[in-house]
């Protein structure tokens, strides 16, 4: 079912998923390219297996030559990296647009080193964005989603263009390992842990959260599969329940209440088939290899005990 997969390119390479990312390949013996601003910083991932090259996003197109004589050559492509992913950055339409840019100049670059496959990760909240426009409801938080559904398309037609095997890997939301991005479990953690009580909505929607070694292991799978039947695949564990009954799994570990329900309703809706990931189950034979709970044990440990 897969090929050789001992060289990869990896954008975005300093961030939360991409630091992950760089770990997980070297411990399985991939060499790895990182792209990263600056290659001197402390926290960055170090190993014999691993290169950090110093290249912005609008300069995509140096990567051949900065790759040029190094002696591996990659053979698989993720583009991780997006400028303004949270707080405000994420209504930047400047910012937001340059990624769809650079996305495809990626693509571009990609096939010029000789990358075998590109994959480039999108989000659930790209269905949130369209489902919002389909109701004719505008905002300035459906920007980042919004970007990131018009790159997806973009990238389907350069795909065909350039003749480039290229897979959209879809993320869920993701925790675990050093997320500190500011997304729901990130931001419940860090208001426990300090000793307050977090705040919320409702909280009644459909939801999900998927362990960030889930994510890893889905990612390696894409990078290695010699066929795949469709250009689009979903990552997630599988598992689907009320937002307000992980938010209330998590506090139970800290026997602390939280405040479900003392924020507006900010009319956001998902879906639970949003969260379909059978696709990759059913081609590859994905196995999920951890229930929410299980995450959380992983981060916390011995910290707090269910």
């Amino acid at each position: 079912m897969g090929y050789d997969f001992d060289c990869a390119v990896v954008t975005g390479a300093s961030g939360f998923i991409g630091q992950a990312l760089m770990r997980f390949l070297a411990d399985r013996n991939v060499f790895v390219y990182g792209i990263v601003r600056h290659v001197d910083d402390a926290r960055l991932f170090r190993s014999e297996r691993v290169v950090y090259i110093p290249c912005p996003m609008d300069a995509y197109d140096t990567l051949p030559m900065l790759l040029a004589g190094r002696g591996r050559r990659p053979k698989v492509f993720y583009h991780l990296a997006w400028d303004g992913t949270a707080g405000k950055a994420r209504a930047d339409y400047v910012r937001q647009c340059s990624n769809a840019r650079a996305t495809c100049d990626a693509m571009v670059t990609a096939k010029a080193i000789g990358c075998q496959r590109f994959i480039a990760t999108g989000t659930v909240t790209e269905f949130i964005a369209d489902d919002m426009l389909k109701r004719q409801y505008t905002s300035e938080n459906l920007m980042y989603g919004l970007a990131k559904s018009f790159t997806h398309k973009l990238l389907d037609i350069v795909a065909r263009q350039q003749d480039v095997d290229y897979i959209w890997a879809q993320l869920s939301n993701i925790y675990g390992g050093h997320n500190a991005s500011g997304n729901l479990i990130s931001y419940t953690l860090g208001e426990l842990r300090r000793g307050n009580r977090p705040t919320y909505g409702p909280c009644e929607q459909p939801y999900n959260f998927t362990y960030i070694e889930d994510v890893l292991e889905a990612l390696f799978l894409l990078g290695g599969v010699s066929v795949h039947r469709q250009a689009t695949y979903f990552i997630s564990n599988g598992e689907c329940r009320k937002l307000k009954e992980y938010l209330l799994s998590l506090a139970d570990r800290f026997h602390a209440e939280v405040g479900i329900g003392e924020r507006p309703d900010d009319g956001v809706r998902y879906s639970a088939a949003w969260f379909d990931s059978s696709a990759l189950q059913e081609e590859f034979g994905f196995v999920p290899q951890y229930r929410f709970e299980d995450g959380l044990k992983e981060i916390l440990g011995d910290e707090h005990e269910i």
